[in-house]
């Protein structure tokens, strides 16, 4: 919440403004990227002409100078929820609640009875943000009610991650289902690798905590589309939709654009292991509609003794998972002929059919104790598809780790050929589908020159040592944390590196550059750690190491880079021989006195038109 400024209306005014109710209720739209829908709306609020308030930020900040901030909520938030009555089933509204009013130890039930007098609305379809932007990081009470509005169904929000107050410290003790990062993150995200960065880091954070990230004040086309690229899930902001009335839709041109980019962003996943997907494991699932009375599923539940529980739908969303044994103890109880959406407690969100082994497994690791044996629920396009018993899921990744032994490349940790030749067909498949617009990308082919010549003269110990030395710089100096590079190593000296174009040349140079200073430290090894070199012993290393360093028939790091090769292939196999074929040119140099070529950047694209750097 704003900061007060220094002169706002009288207590009077706004007295009069809240016993007339005079605010009206605006909505913003909060799309499912992945959907191309709108999930849900953030309910704001703005004050009527003749008030005095200039807008509803100096509204605020007169109720909060003046001890009404309660009274005023109370009026916008229920406004805001009779506003919802007759959206479509699962439509989500996101309620703003400052601090100091979400404390209030009548906050919870006051809002359980308003949402209560709402037919068709539940608790879990109540998102509760908290609104903050000071350094009051500690609210008595606060954490109490967040407690309270959880297990009644509510969702709670934390809106401005990464301004103010809502920090970590704040992250960590109220355990959110939903950040909303604040505008300054996403502004100007596309030409920004620090801020891609940060939100690459809140995403992995989200994933494995089981929280729904949210990009607030998306205003441009290039923003989104980073943050689709980047795997964001939710969106908000103008170019989305701006706050108006109850009855918004998407506009059809951008929900169109989000269908392609979406899938385009999914093209270019790659087959391994470390990213295999729950889907192949779950089970059916039984679905239930949160308006049907407990009475009801419970007499469907003693029907089939094997149905461990339902998953409850509210409209297309999923509102959660009620287990066998809950459902029939409040079946005995005066909860009876209450709607099964009010017994839904809130919790982890369900997982998606994208969802990696390890990712369900944080997942899993993350819910409260309470609900730490219960299945998760897997959605895909938003819609409930299944469940993963957790039994299964650790099935699941006992089976992944065995895959992923005998893909990996033993003396490296790196994906194999294998891994690198499903990366390789899944390019090229997305390259070729005319029904995307492929995001061009390169590759580079590294081998190390005349290694077997260096093994005979070192020993393959040695020889062993400079090539983890070398995937250690490719690591740290080309992939380091980009998770749209990939790394393989193909067997004996040979790597893959691919990469959206234009991201390698320049890192590749880099590697080349620091490569002869890794040879000479490998080199001065010979001796074995049991003693210490002499002098001599060290000039003769060095001068012998020189030797195979940048010369005709020497030791030196060779690299291929093939810029738009997967639109040109039909295999793995092609790119192996064209990888092959420049080799052999970049070994072949026009004047043989010249050290051979480190680099050789090749535009596949452009058979005719090869260049060759030094």
């Amino acid at each position: 919440m704003s900061q007060l400024k220094t002169s706002t209306p009288c207590r009077p005014a706004l007295e009069r403004l809240i016993a007339a109710g005079d605010v009206q209720a605006r909505f913003q739209p909060i799309v499912d990227l992945q959907r191309s829908a709108i999930a849900g709306f953030e309910a704001l609020s703005v004050p009527s002409p003749g008030h005095g308030f200039d807008d509803v930020t100096s509204l605020f900040d007169s109720a909060h100078h003046n001890g009404l901030l309660w009274d005023l909520e109370r009026l916008t938030r229920g406004m805001a929820i009779a506003g919802a009555d007759g959206w479509p089933a699962g439509t989500l509204l996101f309620l703003n609640c400052t601090p100091d009013v979400f404390a209030n130890p009548d906050f919870a039930a006051t809002v359980l009875r308003e949402v209560r007098e709402v037919p068709g609305l539940n608790p879990g379809r109540i998102v509760l943000e908290l609104t903050e932007k000071s350094d009051n990081q500690h609210v008595e009470g606060l954490e109490d009610q967040v407690a309270r509005v959880k297990a009644e169904g509510f969702q709670v929000a934390i809106d401005d991650v990464g301004a103010g107050a809502s920090g970590l410290n704040r992250i960590m003790a109220l355990r959110p289902h939903w950040l909303k990062l604040d505008r300054e993150l996403v502004q100007a995200i596309d030409s920004d690798h620090v801020r891609q960065n940060l939100i690459r880091f809140l995403i992995h954070f989200a994933k494995l905590s089981g929280v729904r990230l949210i990009a607030e004040g998306i205003e441009t086309q290039q923003e989104l589309a980073t943050l689709v690229d980047m795997g964001v899930a939710f969106g908000q902001g103008y170019y989305l939709g701006k706050p108006a009335g109850r009855d918004q839709t998407l506009a059809e041109p951008v929900a169109r654009w989000l269908r392609e980019r979406w899938t385009r962003a999914e093209s270019i996943r790659f087959h391994d292991p470390r990213h295999a997907r729950i889907a192949r494991f779950m089970r059916p699932v039984v679905k239930t509609d949160a308006r049907r009375t407990v009475g009801e599923i419970a007499a469907e539940l003693m029907r089939d003794l094997s149905v461990p529980g339902v998953a409850v739908i509210d409209g297309e969303r999923c509102a959660g998972w009620c287990d066998r044994d809950t459902v029939l103890r409040a079946a005995g109880t005066i909860r009876v002929a209450q709607p099964i959406g009010f017994l839904i407690g809130a919790d982890t969100p369900p997982a998606t059919a994208q969802t990696t082994i390890a990712e369900a497994l944080e997942l899993a690791a993350s819910r409260e104790e309470r609900s730490a044996g219960q299945p998760l629920l897997v959605e895909e396009a938003g819609e409930v598809v299944g469940l993963i018993a957790i039994r299964d899921l650790l099935h699941a990744a006992a089976e992944t780790s065995r895959e992923l032994h005998l893909r990996t490349a033993p003396l490296t940790g790196l994906p194999g050929r294998v891994r690198a030749e499903q990366h390789i067909r899944a390019l090229i498949a997305a390259a070729k589908d005319p029904g995307q617009a492929a995001v061009p990308r390169e590759a580079a082919l590294i081998d190390i020159r005349n290694l077997g010549h260096y093994n005979g003269v070192y020993g393959y110990d040695l020889g062993d040592q400079l090539l983890k030395r070398l995937v250690a710089m490719l690591q740290a100096e080309i992939v380091a944390d980009d998770d749209q590079l990939f790394l393989a190593h193909l067997g004996d000296d040979r790597f893959l590196i691919t990469a959206p174009r234009n991201r390698l040349e320049p890192r590749l140079r880099q590697v080349i550059r620091h490569f002869d200073a890794s040879l000479m430290a490998v080199s001065s090894e010979e001796a074995g750690p049991a003693r210490s070199l002499t002098e001599s012993e060290q000039e003769r290393l060095e001068s012998l190491a020189a030797s195979f360093v940048r010369r005709p028939g020497g030791v030196s790091l060779r690299v291929v880079l093939l810029q738009d090769p997967f639109s040109t292939l039909a295999s793995p196999r092609d790119l192996y021989r064209m990888g092959d074929t420049l080799r052999s040119r970049m070994d072949s140099p026009a004047t043989p006195a010249t050290a051979p070529e480190c680099l050789l950047v090749f535009d596949s694209s452009q058979f005719s038109n090869a260049r060759r750097t030094a």
